[in-house]
């Protein structure tokens, strides 16, 4: 039965290696989407690499409150400039109304950055799934609309079902950010109408579990989560905190690369 599918990359900006493998996955493979973070070192380089070369390539905002640059002057979630909150950090943050606001101002600050480089954003989600924190995504929301961007992620995953196809190589804390995200989502709107693969095999997607899962489930329309890269060198190291130099140097990233060319996507085109 033929399905819909949204494989979507994360990490545009971030370092050359991501905006490369993006570009040759697009061009000569089967990605359709990209995530594009506004505040990072090699956003220009995602520009003129990726997004003009690219003109099929849907790209939305990858909202960045973990790493990079403010793009405020003078943030108060920003130290020296930098934003290096975690997912745990920004959740049990205590949101006065002076931090929403200013959350709010630097989440539209990206948004207006992507559109100042005559992006039409087609989504939004969040770098470590920091929009589905329930204050955050609340204000996502309400910026969503403003811009008339028409689509947010949602972690809609069913977890049996997930189970059942990622159980054999899924990490247990991949179980516990599951549970979290989906509890964390009982609070917020959403359209459960597209379904979202895979927390549990998240940044170490392999070919047999994707596509058996596909093969398989009833979801008609899927968004897939990838995390491509063609390796890690010293200029990706510019701008990037060195607690993320192991995600970056991780065979997987180029695993997943590799799954973005499958022959397989082509019978849900």
């Amino acid at each position: 039965m033929k399905k819909k599918l949204i494989i979507n990359a994360d990490d545009l900006g971030f370092s050359k290696s991501v905006n490369f493998a993006i570009k040759e996955a697009h061009q000569n493979g089967f990605l359709s989407h990209a995530s594009l973070m506004a505040n990072t070192h090699y956003f220009d380089h995602a520009i003129e690499e990726v997004v003009l070369q690219c003109n099929n390539l849907k790209v939305g905002l990858h909202i960045n409150l973990t790493c990079g640059k403010s793009l405020l002057q003078n943030s108060i979630i920003a130290k020296n400039g930098n934003l290096n909150w975690t997912f745990e950090q920004l959740l049990f943050l205590r949101k006065n109304k002076q931090v929403l606001e200013t959350i709010e101002k630097e989440i539209e600050a990206q948004i207006l950055k992507l559109k100042h480089n005559n992006i039409n954003i087609s989504h939004i989600d969040g770098n470590e799934h920091i929009h589905i924190i329930p204050s955050i995504n609340k204000i996502v929301r309400k910026l969503a609309q403003k811009h008339n961007i028409p689509r947010i992620r949602e972690i809609n995953e069913a977890f049996w079902e997930s189970i059942r196809f990622n159980f054999n190589n899924t990490p247990i804390i991949n179980y516990i950010k599951l549970g979290l995200l989906k509890f964390l989502s009982i609070f917020n709107e959403k359209t459960n109408d597209i379904a979202f693969y895979s927390m549990l095999n998240t940044c170490m997607i392999n070919e047999k579990n994707l596509f058996n899962y596909l093969e398989n489930t009833k979801s008609q329309e899927i968004e897939i989560m990838l995390h491509p890269s063609l390796g890690f060198t010293e200029d990706d190291k510019i701008g990037i905190d060195k607690r993320l130099y192991s995600f970056f140097q991780s065979p997987y990233r180029q695993q997943e690369y590799k799954l973005c060319f499958n022959e397989k996507f082509k019978q849900y085109l």
